[in-house]
């Protein structure tokens, strides 16, 4: 059972995921891509689909199993980080990579049996205090989420091709195509390139957004300052500002379409010139048909840049 503040958070995901938990004949994917700008939204997502997943009994948001303790408090036998600090043998001395003893190390445990439904959550968890922006996107979900570093002294962090050894992903390669029954991968990106194609190919991949508040234009009531009357030159700049913009706040570009599509419902209830209640009703066609685009993983630059023009040109 899909929890309420999971839902809440990642209705698209949430909805998707929960077809494998209610037909229980659904295979459950062997590996998993996030991709977005938030790791920690990722890693909070994963730890939810392990403990659906192991759950004893219903799987509601309080429940209180053994499993879902363990998974709380970051102790679950079957639910592994994978870092350069994590799962880690004994004679393995390097810090800056997951090494290809790591990935041995893990084919190796898939050959013991296991009672539960086995994660590997690979991402990058270099030593680094947490700054303000990461430890507040630990605070949007819940206190459990601090258990995943109880120390801060690391943090969650995107995994790309320099978090890896060179040989890792190959060796990698055969436990994600062969694993055993109820085992799953999950790497965590900010975008799917940053890894080789060969783990992409054989993953499914999914955006996860940051679980802001929904609808809050307070911070980018700049962007509508052009509207209605954007032109074209209005609208390149206006996409490379609020890229940018995303860059350096960490928002998801899912929010920005969700508050720009809360501000012209607004100006809806309130418009009265008939050409102007056109156009927004277009220009909200428009920004449907923006979120459609990035749900298919769309470049960013593209989907803003397509969604301006058509506001300043005036078409659907």
């Amino acid at each position: 059972m899909i929890s309420k503040k999971l839902s809440s958070y990642f209705p698209f995901l949430a909805k998707y995921f929960s077809l494998y938990f209610e037909d229980g004949d659904k295979k459950f994917p062997q590996s998993i891509v996030f991709e977005g700008l938030d790791p920690y939204a990722q890693c909070f997502f994963a730890l939810e689909l392990a403990r659906n997943l192991n759950c004893l009994e219903d799987a509601r948001e309080d429940c209180s199993c053994l499993n879902c303790r363990w998974i709380r408090e970051n102790k679950h036998p079957a639910i592994n980080f994978a870092s350069q600090i994590h799962f880690k043998p004994q004679e393995d001395e390097t810090k800056t990579v997951i090494s290809a003893l790591q990935a041995k190390a893990i084919e190796k445990s898939l050959r013991e049996t296991s009672d539960y439904h086995r994660f590997f959550i690979f991402f990058d968890a270099k030593s680094a205090t947490l700054s303000d922006n990461q430890l507040k996107s630990l605070e949007r979900y819940s206190p459990e989420l601090y258990d995943i570093c109880p120390d801060k002294d690391w943090s969650v962090n995107h995994i790309n091709s320099k978090t890896f050894n060179p040989l890792t992903p190959n060796i990698l390669l055969k436990s994600v195509e062969e694993p055993p029954e109820r085992t799953t991968f999950v790497f965590l990106t900010k975008n799917r390139s940053d890894l080789i194609n060969t783990i992409v190919s054989r993953s499914q991949c999914f955006r996860v957004p940051s679980p802001v508040q929904k609808n809050d234009v307070s911070n980018i009531s700049w962007v509508f300052e052009k509207y209605p009357n954007m032109t074209l030159e209005d609208a390149f700049s206006l996409s490379e500002s609020l890229r940018g913009y995303i860059a350096e706040n960490d928002v998801d570009c899912d929010f920005i379409l969700d508050s720009i599509l809360a501000y012209l419902i607004s100006e809806l209830k309130t418009a009265s010139d008939v050409n102007y209640i056109q156009k927004i009703r277009h220009d909200i066609e428009n920004v449907s048909k923006a979120k459609r685009h990035l749900a298919a993983s769309m470049q960013d630059k593209i989907v803003f840049d397509t969604l301006f023009l058509k506001f300043a040109r005036g078409v659907k």
